[in-house]
């Protein structure tokens, strides 16, 4: 009788420590990129508001929610490196995305072109690459998407030889956002801008 109250013991033991042993981790619900349901439900057509996308996918990429699974993770508000140079030096137009797109499109590329063309010719300056969307989503999806968006184009921009150090990212997800912007004005709000530092 000793003994089954003993492995008793010691199976609730065992039992309750590995059942907390992902105490700290996170909780699903708290997570930036919630795949369906109200929290962040990114198909392309028209929304339940009875806002529509789809004339915007022709600007390319794959949609987000199909590459949730990849551990990304919100960037902080905070850049590395310099101050911006000024309104004035917003010296290249900036790169237009589909919606819920990063990838950039064919028509886009050659925006990006000219910006590496400038890196190589003015070898001091920097870009900070700012990644922005519309005002669809939530808060926390819209910063890991704009955060895609920058990325990306800071890839884009390595591929074509400017230099990694060079180039900063910030993502300023629907920060700057028209609240319930028509189809017009949302589909130049999701963007990546930039910004020459000093």
């Amino acid at each position: 009788m000793k003994k089954l109250a003993t492995f008793i013991i010691i199976a609730g033991w065992i039992i309750s420590s590995t059942s907390c042993s992902k105490k700290g981790g996170p909780n699903p619900d708290d997570t930036s990129l919630i795949k369906g349901g109200a929290r962040g439900n990114f198909n392309s057509g028209a929304g339940s508001d009875g806002f529509s996308e789809a004339g915007d996918l022709a600007l390319g990429g794959e949609p987000l929610n199909n590459d949730l699974q990849d551990g990304l993770e919100l960037q902080d508000d905070a850049w590395s490196g310099g101050a911006v140079a000024g309104a004035d030096d917003q010296l290249f137009p900036p790169v237009l995305f589909g919606f819920d797109q990063y990838n950039v499109a064919p028509e886009e590329r050659p925006k990006l072109q000219q910006i590496a063309e400038y890196l190589q010719i003015n070898r001091d300056s920097r870009i900070l690459v700012e990644g922005h969307c519309d005002w669809k989503g939530t808060p926390a999806y819209n910063k890991s998407l704009g955060d895609r968006r920058a990325s990306s184009v800071k890839d884009y921009l390595i591929d074509l030889g400017a230099e990694s150090s060079r180039i900063e990212v910030v993502s300023y997800g629907d920060e700057m956002a028209t609240p319930d912007a028509d189809g017009s004005v949302a589909s130049q709000e999701r963007k990546a801008r930039f910004l020459v530092l000093k």
